[in-house]
């Protein structure tokens, strides 16, 4: 207590807009958690999640076990205390919202004045794209805000205590088991260590110091780096184990996600699936209305904010993106035109422009994974060229440019386009946020003692513009959803019909969702490769006691079934 207090003391303006954030996530986080228990569950895989959590609650059979396990596993401990509702869910997603929101504070706050800190966390978390996914209970932004504290937790066990990688690796693996793909953040993590590594212990030790003896202090400190940094990966890897024999006594397999991964590196997926597209620039096009854009009436296409049209400040925010991003390389050339140049020098240069071109030209026809590869290569090459600029905050710099291309690539790739993948790439879209707030600001200096308050007043411009255009965005979302009211009524209406239900086959087109609602498993009939089909011949062959069909407005032709109920657009089909 008395360090927190220390620590407060010599941070208090850090503090306060740390504290300004936290009030004004949370009013927005309390709003977004209300009006999504109001709505209920529509998309299909956070049926998923709620069913998983209902199994490791030991209260269900659970549904496609294989899936990232952490979510679910939170909300079983409060499903086991009797919170058996979605609520529950939403409410725990909202409190990763908070958390992540102000990780990323804490995060830019290393780089940025704490104003610029709080415009850009404030961006994250009042974007389109996370707050309609916010509270949904989906994996992407639980996933995305323990990503966010993995790579600062790393960031302070290379500026300031090696112990924190105690914590920054077991966290690094608890993203990657909320969403699989979130292992990817491993690579900005590794970077991040090398780059720190190379510039504050390694060369010296390799080289000495003016050409002295190598002092010994410089090699006490890397190996102890070293120890606690394997010490780190032991007890990450240690936070798998209790996952690995969840997977392998349920779905016999001690590493699922290799066959996702496989799966997606391969590119190979149905192209009736509904986010098939091919166009590997979708994400880059609709970055506007990621950012920012206008609420429409039907809360299923607010889940796809690429269908709707950005609003103002998205483009403003894009412009402080665009200029801060062009007037920070304008002063590295400057610096590298001014800088005597050694034929080591042009060499680099050289490999970093190769690198640059073959990762532009390769990109999307040769695997991600390779892609991935080049970025890394990249990276470090810009940072060898880089590093004798004196440029105080190039590591980070780099961390979060190796973030976003990392994403980028990778969901670009796949042929599977969903608006909510790019929450991978928000926070590095709300540094360039608060690094063009501070490039603009170095430019347009108006000093009074030790403030920039151009920086001080674009960012509090910037704010109030967020707020704002968040608060018009979260009034207009609708508080419910006609499919959803349509399925839990019908779920409610068969559980009255049929008592012994429990004891009947159950199947539906959207099993996952009537799974959940009966609290018994319900197979699932139609899916993304046969849907089509099945819709145009109106004919299926099942062999179940009821049959649930949703989104019909035509009855299917289903032999030996006669149709008991319908509910808006949910028919019950019974065996005859």
């Amino acid at each position: 207590m008395e360090k927190i207090k220390q620590y407060l003391a010599q941070n208090k303006i850090s503090a306060t807009f740390f504290l300004i954030l936290t009030t004004i996530t949370t009013i927005i986080t309390y709003f977004l958690v209300t009006i999504q228990s109001q709505i209920g569950v529509y998309y299909w895989d956070i049926f998923f999640y709620l069913n998983n959590a209902l199994k490791m609650a030991g209260m269900g059979v659970g549904d496609t076990l294989y899936l990232s396990p952490f979510l679910p596993l939170v909300t079983s401990l409060f499903f086991r205390a009797g919170l058996v509702q979605e609520s529950t869910l939403f409410a725990i997603s909202g409190v990763f919202y908070l958390l992540g929101t102000l990780g990323l504070y804490l995060l830019l706050n290393l780089r940025f004045k704490p104003w610029e800190s709080l415009a850009g966390a404030l961006s994250f978390a009042t974007f389109t794209v996370v707050i309609i996914w916010a509270a949904s209970g989906a994996l992407d932004v639980p996933a995305i805000s323990i990503s966010i504290w993995a790579l600062y937790l790393t960031l302070l066990a290379v500026k300031k205590d090696s112990r924190f990688y105690y914590i920054a690796f077991p966290v690094a693996m608890l993203a990657f088991l909320t969403r699989f793909t979130s292992g990817l953040i491993l690579l900005p993590m590794l970077l991040v260590i090398f780059m720190n590594l190379y510039t504050n212990d390694f060369k010296k030790i390799v080289t000495g110091i003016d050409g002295n003896v190598i002092p010994k202090i410089k090699v006490v400190i890397l190996a102890n780096d070293f120890k606690n940094m394997v010490i780190g990966i032991i007890l990450g890897i240690l936070t798998y184990l209790p996952f690995m024999w969840y997977f392998n006594r349920q779905v016999g397999n001690l590493f699922p996600f290799l066959d996702q991964f496989s799966g997606s590196a391969s590119g190979a997926v149905s192209s009736s699936n509904p986010g098939f597209s091919l166009d590997t620039l979708y994400y880059l096009k609709h970055i506007p209305e990621y950012i920012s854009s206008w609420a429409v009436t039907s809360y299923q296409k607010l889940l796809w904010p690429s269908e709707s049209n950005a609003t103002i400040l998205a483009y403003v925010l894009l412009g402080v993106i665009i200029v801060g991003i062009i007037i920070y390389l304008t002063k590295i050339i400057k610096k590298m035109i001014k800088k005597d140049k050694p034929r080591l020098f042009h060499f680099k240069l050289l490999i970093t422009i190769i690198l640059g071109l073959v990762l532009v030209l390769t990109y999307s026809n040769i695997s991600y994974a390779l892609s991935e590869i080049l970025l890394l290569f990249l990276s470090v090459s810009i940072y060898l060229l880089l590093k004798d600029l004196n440029l105080k905050y190039l590591d980070m710099d780099i961390l979060f440019f190796t973030w976003f291309a990392a994403f980028l690539i990778m969901h670009s790739a796949h042929p599977v386009k969903v608006d909510r993948y790019f929450i991978t790439m928000a926070p590095p879209l709300a540094y360039g946020i608060a690094l063009g707030i501070n490039q603009i600001s170095s430019i347009l200096k108006y000093q009074y003692k030790d403030i920039n308050l151009t920086s001080a007043l674009i960012s509090s411009v910037l704010v109030i513009s967020m707020i704002l255009s968040a608060t018009a965005y979260i009034g207009a979302i609708p508080t419910s959803d006609a499919q959803v009211q349509s399925e839990q009524a019908t779920a409610a209406w068969l559980m009255d019909y049929d008592p012994d239900y429990d004891n009947k086959t159950i199947a539906a087109d959207r099993g996952p969702a009537f799974s959940w609602y009966l609290k018994k498993y319900v197979f699932t009939r139609i899916n993304f490769k046969t849907s089509s089909e099945i819709l145009n011949d109106k004919k299926v062959e099942i062999n179940q006691d009821y049959y649930i069909y949703v989104h019909s407005e035509n009855p299917l032709n289903l032999e030996g079934y006669y149709v008991i109920k319908r509910i808006d657009g949910v028919i019950i089909y019974q065996k005859k």
